[in-house]
């Protein structure tokens, strides 16, 4: 997929990001964590899927990875998600502006929604630790949603009456890039199989409103 049709669509499958040995000996034990970059191991490879994104053109050269999330999903941890869009990221510190809103704490981390003009600068990359199909809770995306900005509930509903969804099978190894602002969901795996994500995200070194990344 060309740059071009990435920043159509929303989205893009990479294969090949990482080499299935290389993740052979990853297991995260917590569900969920918002914190892996603190692992030495994770770290190391989000800069491998760095300058993977930079070969590709999907970044710019001095974006950096600014938290990875862990996720799995099995039939012990089953769950469905809705269609929405990733609108909040990982702070240092709290800022009082009139431009910041929906403050939050999760796992020890401070959140907050920023404008839509930069998570429209952000780039998530999850990476698949599993072959994920159809049955193992793939993500759902609406292709071109993340150029109408923020939306709520109506404006949901409206582009998804216009506007297929697409479902996106990832093999193990591969990494499914997106734009925070991309609708998407998740339904429950109905197989047997264990579907383990490390979603990173990547953005520029320095944020406006005098805000620091976690």
């Amino acid at each position: 997929m060309t740059t071009h049709l990435f920043d159509q669509s929303g989205y893009a499958i990479l294969p090949d990001m990482v080499a299935p040995d290389r993740l052979q000996f990853i297991d995260a034990g917590q569900m969920n964590s918002r914190q892996m970059l603190e692992l030495d191991w994770c770290a190391s490879l989000a800069d491998e899927v760095r300058l993977k994104l930079l070969a590709a053109g999907l970044i710019a050269n001095d974006y950096v990875a600014v938290q990875c999330t862990y996720f799995e999903k099995s039939t012990e941890h089953n769950w469905l998600v809705a269609f929405h869009q990733d609108l909040s990221i990982p702070v240092k510190a709290r800022i009082a502006h009139a431009a910041l809103s929906g403050w939050s704490e999760k796992d020890g981390v401070l959140f907050v929604q920023p404008p839509p003009a930069l998570l429209e600068q952000l780039l998530a990359l999850r990476l698949h630790i599993d072959d994920c199909g159809p049955e193992d809770g793939a993500l759902k995306v609406i292709p071109g949603s993340h150029r109408s900005g923020r939306l709520n509930e109506a404006g949901k509903a409206g582009i998804r009456d216009v506007t297929e969804e697409v479902l996106c099978p990832v093999a193990q190894g591969a990494g499914m890039a997106m734009r925070p602002l991309l609708l998407h969901a998740s339904s429950k795996a109905t197989g047997g199989s264990r579907r383990r994500v490390l979603h990173f995200l990547f953005g520029p070194p320095t944020l406006p409103y005098g805000l620091e990344w976690a």
